[in-house]
C-alpha cells in the first residue's frame, strides 16, 4: 500500500502544474486579445485615413480654385465700337482661363462666377462719356459709365453670372463718345473667380 503522504504530496504537486498551466494560458490568451485589439485599432485608423484622403479630394475637386486679374498697361487711344478692351498679362491666373492673346476670361469648368471691372475713362467734356459692359458670349451682363467734367472719372460694376465650361467673358467698350481708357498701375482692371463648381443648381 502506497504511504497516504505519498499520495497527498503527488496530489498537491498535480495540482501546483495544474494552476501554474492555467495561468499561464490565461496570459496568453489575454495578450493574443491585446494583440489582436491593436492590430484591429491599427486597421481602422488607416481605413479612416484613407477615408478622409478621399473626402478631401472629393471635395476639391467639387470646388476647385479659380481666379484671375489683370490690368490695362497704358493708356488706349481711340476706342473704336464695341472693341474688346485689351488688357495686360494677368497678375493672377489660378486655372489658367484668362487669355492674354484674346483679353478674354474662357471658363476652365462650369459653375457660379464673380466678375469686376475698374474702369478710368478720359473726356474733353461731360459729354464724352464711355461705357463699358462685361459680356458673355457677346451678350451684356453689367455696364458701368464714366463721365465727368474734371475729364478723368473712375467707375466700376460687379457680376454675379453661371458659365458652362468653354463660355467667354470679356470687357468692351459699348457706348459713348470717349476716346480714351486710362491704364498704367490699376487704373483699369478686371477680375473674377469661380464661386462653386457645378452645372445644375
Amino acid at each position: 500500500m502506497v504511504p497516504p503522504i505519498f499520495i497527498l504530496v503527488v496530489l498537491a504537486t498535480t495540482g501546483a502544474v495544474s494552476q501554474s498551466e492555467a495561468s499561464s494560458l490565461g496570459r496568453r490568451a489575454n495578450t493574443t486579445t491585446l494583440e489582436d485589439l491593436v492590430m484591429q485599432q491599427g486597421q481602422l485608423i488607416a481605413q479612416l485615413q484613407a477615408e478622409v484622403a478621399e473626402l478631401k479630394t472629393q471635395a476639391d475637386n467639387r470646388n476647385p480654385l479659380v481666379a484671375f486679374m489683370t490690368s490695362l498697361p497704358a493708356n488706349t487711344q481711340n476706342l473704336a465700337s464695341n472693341p474688346v478692351v485689351k488688357f495686360g498679362s494677368p497678375d493672377l491666373n489660378i486655372g489658367d482661363g484668362f487669355h492674354t492673346d484674346t483679353s478674354k476670361f474662357v471658363a476652365p469648368i462650369s459653375g457660379i462666377y464673380v466678375f469686376f471691372i475698374k474702369v478710368s475713362g478720359e473726356s474733353s467734356d461731360w459729354g464724352h462719356y464711355i461705357t463699358f459692359a462685361i459680356k458673355k458670349e457677346g451678350t451684356a451682363i453689367a455696364e458701368t459709365e464714366t463721365n465727368d467734367s474734371d475729364n478723368v472719372d473712375r467707375s466700376s460694376v460687379q457680376v454675379v453670372v453661371q458659365l458652362v465650361e468653354g463660355q467667354a467673358v470679356w470687357v468692351e467698350k459699348s457706348g459713348g463718345a470717349g476716346t480714351t481708357m486710362r491704364g498704367q498701375g490699376f487704373l483699369s482692371t478686371f477680375g473674377g473667380f469661380l464661386l462653386r463648381a457645378g452645372e445644375s443648381f
